[in-house]
């Protein structure tokens, strides 16, 4: 497979992980604010799990909720906007029309045409919450269209690819908000504690999977080593890993990635949570994210350069 077009599938997956990820942080905040909580704490988390937090700074000062939900959500100036997540992936996947199948070019073309007719004021009128399940909606069916039509070839494999590693980095980012402090054996903590891990819990659907799993009270410990370690986990880390590093022996069992990959499964599946988080979560969520950051940068070395 020319280079180019695994570089347009891969980023076409990522960036709809993207924007599906950003609509679920946004609708747990919208939830937790209106459920009383201070609106600082509530959308903050927002802005640092995206990375946006100096340039919303820049733009619009304060942190509130009318502000954030527009910067996240429409603003073309913001890369990590939900507008511009899902324009990037159409440009993408148009690039690559001849490679995937129609109904995958139809529903992420028809996707960013809804949302280019999404302005302030219709955002309010179908409100957060439902235009957060609607993005939601639409990525799952772009993953239903991308198993239910494709060949199972390389050009499949890139997408799936960008799809999981794009994941592992939301999860993780996840984590880290009010990570400090927090070992494997932080289990009893305070009810607003308790609320925002529950949070963390809903933003990748697996508030019923913990409860469905133990008795035990939403605890910072519990969440982690459902979302780290969990192999039956969908969006833990370990899940995300492990296929990354599935993907890349199949693309190339020898690639400099594909050991990479190798190697940080192996940390997830052969390690303790008590060993990973000897130096605090904060510290395993901060050294995550930069290898896996040099993963994707050793991806794009070994496949995606431009040929």
């Amino acid at each position: 497979m020319l280079s180019r077009t695994a570089d347009h599938l891969y980023w076409m997956s990522r960036n709809i992980e993207r924007a599906e990820n950003i609509a679920r942080f946004l609708d747990v905040a919208n939830r937790l604010s209106l459920s009383g909580g201070n609106a600082r704490d509530c959308w903050q988390p927002a802005l640092t799990i995206t990375g946006g937090t100096e340039a919303y700074q820049e733009r619009h000062g304060q942190v509130v909720a009318v502000s954030v939900i527009s910067w996240a959500v429409l603003d073309p100036a913001n890369p990590s906007s939900i507008y511009s997540c899902l324009r990037i992936a159409r440009e993408n996947a148009h690039a690559v029309r001849s490679v995937i199948p129609t109904e995958l070019w139809e529903i992420i073309n028809s996707t960013w045409l809804e949302l280019k007719n999404i302005d302030g004021h219709r955002l309010r009128e179908q409100g957060l919450t439902g235009f957060c399940e609607w993005i939601k909606e639409r990525s799952h069916t772009v993953r239903g269209a991308t198993h239910s039509t494709m060949l199972r070839d390389e050009a499949f494999w890139f997408v799936r690819l960008g799809t999981f590693l794009e994941r592992s980095d939301n999860t993780a980012r996840l984590l880290g908000v009010r990570s400090e402090g927090v070992t494997a054996d932080t289990r009893v903590v305070s009810a607003s504690a308790q609320l925002h891990w529950a949070a963390v819990l809903k933003s990748v659907s697996a508030y019923k999977s913990y409860r469905a799993l133990t008795r035990d009270d939403v605890s910072p410990a519990g969440v982690a080593d459902m979302l780290i370690m969990n192999p039956a986990m969908p969006r833990s880390l370990h899940t995300c890993m492990d296929t990354v590093s599935t993907i890349l022996e199949r693309i190339s069992p020898t690639a400099e990635c594909t050991r990479m990959a190798g190697a940080a499964y192996a940390r997830l599946h052969y390690g303790k949570l008590s060993e990973l988080l000897a130096n605090g979560l904060d510290k395993f969520v901060s050294q995550f994210i930069l290898d896996n950051n040099a993963l994707g940068t050793e991806i794009h070395e070994d496949f995606l350069m431009s040929s």
